[in-house]
């Protein structure tokens, strides 16, 4: 999983990265350089060390993130009526990278601070929200222009049902987004998706709208987050209020010193912990675990996909000579104390290809030889 980060400049977009990433990015002037920051996070998952233990495994494997922080965007992007060509656009290799993630998450600023000062000179969230939105449509329809004019010189030339079907969705796409309203809004057949899938259209992915407030503000969170509730209305939209620059601290502790921290604080668990947990609900992710002597492993699904597209996640080979699946659920597996006895209960499963793995399931892959 990837998630992109993303804001105008000076709202905290590489505090979060640190935070989230753990790491100890250049932040402050970062925002107005052409480059990105990319870190992977191992998923916490305390569920792997008690598996481990069952299976006697000499490794433990975590899921992982992707975290990616681009630059910001700029001011003339919340003019509407800003002619394309005279707005000065997030840069181009950014947008690219972008396109990639399976997620975005919108820095919005809500903290005040003197010595970092707004670029529009004064603190407003939902301003900076419509501003970041509007730049990705943008974004957006030049893509969807461009290919809808290829491909109407294509179809003078020869009709062809495929790029006919192309052509609809696209035009569909385009009025959508002429009409105000992202991507991720639009009902479309799975079918449909994958036809627009390669385009990596930005307005079409989830998105984490992530409120980024001081230490001080910390008693005022849930007031902060009802103000911001109305975003949580539309599709694939999550509001996440997080105190930047106070969990980026708590990252660069130890594990001992970081929970004392968060004691003292009235915290619960860390930014990384509840950010994954949202993002996972966001997406509608799942994780399953495959177990032997060599390693324990957390693997990433989402909630749907079959024991063969869970196979094929494991390695091709086991999707392409699979027979069936061994499935039991992480808990019983554990409770039981070792697979045997668990297969002697008869809670060890045999499901075909069409089983949707469940959240926590443990997994064998059981697939013929292939060539």
């Amino acid at each position: 999983m990837k998630i992109g980060i993303v804001g105008r400049p000076h709202v905290g977009k590489t505090t979060v990265f640190n935070a989230l990433a753990h790491s100890n990015a250049e932040i402050g002037d970062y925002t107005n350089k052409k480059q990105i920051n990319l870190s992977t996070v191992s998923v916490p998952d305390e569920r792997l060390e008690p598996l481990a233990e069952v299976f006697q495994s000499k490794e433990i494997i975590f899921a992982t993130i992707d975290y990616m922080d681009g630059g910001g965007t700029s001011r003339s992007a919340i003019n509407r009526h800003v002619e394309r060509s005279e707005r000065a656009e997030i840069d181009a290799s950014i947008l690219a990278e972008l396109r990639t993630a399976d997620a975005l998450a919108h820095v919005v600023r809500l903290f005040e601070d003197e010595t970092v000062p707004h670029v529009d000179g004064n603190v407003n969230g939902k301003r900076d929200i419509e501003a970041i939105d509007l730049e990705f449509v943008f974004a957006d329809l030049q893509i969807i222009d461009g290919r809808i004019s290829r491909l109407e010189k294509l179809l003078k030339n020869q009709k062809s049902a495929e790029h006919q079907n192309e052509l609809r969705i696209l035009e569909t796409c385009k009025e959508t987004l002429d009409n105000g309203k992202p991507l991720r809004s639009l009902t479309i057949s799975d079918n449909e998706e994958k036809i627009i899938r390669g385009y990596g259209f930005l307005t079409q992915k989830p998105l984490l709208l992530i409120c980024n407030i001081s230490e001080t503000q910390l008693d005022e969170a849930d007031e902060i987050f009802k103000r911001f509730a109305e975003y949580e209305a539309q599709p694939q939209t999550t509001v996440f209020v997080l105190a930047a620059q106070l969990e980026m601290e708590i990252a660069q502790l130890d594990s001992a010193d970081a929970e004392v921290f968060l004691t003292e604080m009235g915290l619960n668990e860390s930014a990384l912990e509840r950010f994954i947990q949202t993002s996972y609900q966001l997406m509608g992710l799942i994780t399953f675990f495959t177990g032997g002597p060599k390693e324990v492993r957390a693997w990433t699904l989402r909630s749907g996909q079959t024991a063969l597209e869970a196979a094929g996640l494991i390695h091709t080979d086991f999707e392409r000579g699979f027979v069936r699946s061994e499935c039991i659920n992480w808990a019983e597996l554990v409770n039981c104390g070792s697979y045997t006895q668990a297969r002697s209960k008869g809670l060890v499963r045999a499901e075909g290809k069409t089983y949707q793995v469940q959240e926590g399931d443990v997994l064998t892959i059981l697939a013929n030889p292939t060539n």
